[in-house]
Order: C-alpha cells, then structure tokens, then sequence
C-alpha cells in the first residue's frame, strides 16, 4: 500500500514556500498572501465543493478539479482547511480540492479515472489534521463509505488519507511516489489561513509550476528570491500527534 511520505519544508514569514520537485515546483503562499502578478499564469476555479473536474478550464468556471494539457499553465486552488492535491504527469498538471463534501462525492476518483497517464508524484497540500477535524458520525460515514477506516481517530477525519484512499482504489498506481505537506492549517495559526480556527475569509494559495530542466528558484513577488525545500523527511516532534504543529490543538466539534 503506498504511503504518504512527509515533506520537511523551510517555510518564510507567513507560510512562504516553494518545493522543487521533479519537473515542477509547488508553491504555497498562507498568511503572507501573494502579489497578483506572483499568480500570472496560475488558473483558479470557483470552487464549490463538489466533483466536478474539467479539462483544460479558462479559469473562473464553478469546479473543484482541472487537468491541465493545453499549455504551461499551472493549477492553482484556494483553501483554508480543506485539502489541496497537485499532481504531475507526462503532458498535464492537475489538482483538485476535497473538503469532506468533495471526498463524500468522490472527486479522488473522479480525478483519477480522468488522468491522461499514470502520476510522476502526487502532493497532498496543508489541511487541516485528524486530530482537529472532529467531525459527525454521518460525516465519517459518508466519506468512509467503501474506503478503509482504520487510520481516522475517534471523532476525526484524516482528509489526506481518504484522499489517497480513495484514488488508490480508483487505480493509482501502488509505486508512485506520493508526497504530503504534514503542518495542519489549524495549529499552525502563524502560517496558515484556518476556517475552523477563527471563521476567517481568508484562504491559503497552492499552486504547481511546471519546469523545465535544471533546479530553478522561484522568483520572490517582493524582488528576492524564496528558500526552497523538498527534502523527504519525516516529521518528528509534533504537539498533537500528526502534524508538525508547534501548540496543541484548541478542537471545537462542529
């Protein structure tokens, strides 16, 4: 069974990074924002919490999954709990973004079926963690229905790993590589946007770049330049047992 392997990030002010991977890079901008021009090229959907995928959008479209294939556009999604996946393939860039409303209509599925090709990698973006997602009995069933339960706390819901769960039963293939930002949005209230923290309006940017040969640094919107890491790393010494999260979790059940 293919395991979510943490990546261990240098993070700048306000939740800055940048992640190198093979032949793209994955940015993610929380509290610190982003400069409009630091997105040219970047397509947001309108997201609404369902299933709906389309193929090489426009950008703005009601949706909450792309696949990009006509360009090097790159695919970008606009969270503040839920959680962000990006995945590159030979000839498309893809993401999608799964609240547990997404998850209980399938989008992992969905998404899977409609890949071109098998994944180079898949990275699962900042969310928030099991241990703070205290959900309803209906809420873990209508996710969990046909996927493996183990792995949710009691009360909890581990979005990343239904997520993978659930494109893995789709056909994922078990070897590729599958990377996973481990700090929760929740906890880490110094780098990230939380809705179920604070209410806030404000929602975390993560996009993926696609590159060409050779280990490029992303350009600072400010005129500098931003620390990049992507170095698979387990995480260690997390406050609430999941995350990478410097304060225990305040959990408030909804």
């Amino acid at each position: 069974m293919t395991r979510a392997t943490d990546l261990e990030i240098a993070y700048g002010p306000g939740g800055l990074a940048d992640i190198l991977l093979p032949g793209g890079r994955v940015s993610i901008r929380g509290l610190c924002g982003t400069a409009r021009s630091g997105t040219d090229g970047v397509v947001f959907l309108r997201q609404v919490h369902g299933a709906v995928i389309l193929a090489d959008p426009a950008g703005g479209e009601e949706a909450d999954g792309m696949i990009l294939t006509d360009d090097r556009r790159a695919p970008g999604l606009r969270v503040a709990d839920c959680l962000p996946v990006l995945i590159l393939g030979k000839g498309y860039r893809a993401a999608f973004h799964a609240g547990w409303r997404g998850l209980a209509a399938e989008i992992p599925r969905r998404m899977t079926e409609r890949l071109p090709a098998p994944p180079d990698w898949v990275v699962l973006g900042p969310c928030i963690c099991p241990d703070c997602y205290r959900v309803g009995a209906d809420v873990r069933l209508a996710v969990l229905d046909g996927l493996p339960p183990e792995g949710h706390p009691p009360g909890g819901l581990d979005l990343a790993k239904a997520a993978l769960d659930g494109m893995l039963a789709a056909g994922l293939p078990a070897e590729t590589p599958v990377l996973r930002v481990p700090e929760c949005t929740r906890c880490r209230g110094d780098l990230f946007h939380s809705f179920r923290a604070d209410g806030t309006t404000g929602r975390n940017l993560v996009w993926l770049t696609p590159l060409g040969g050779g280990d490029e640094v992303a350009p600072d919107p400010g005129g500098g330049h931003i620390p990049t890491s992507g170095n698979l790393a387990a995480s260690s010494g997390n406050s609430c047992g999941t995350c990478n999260c410097t304060k225990p979790p305040a959990r408030r059940d909804r």
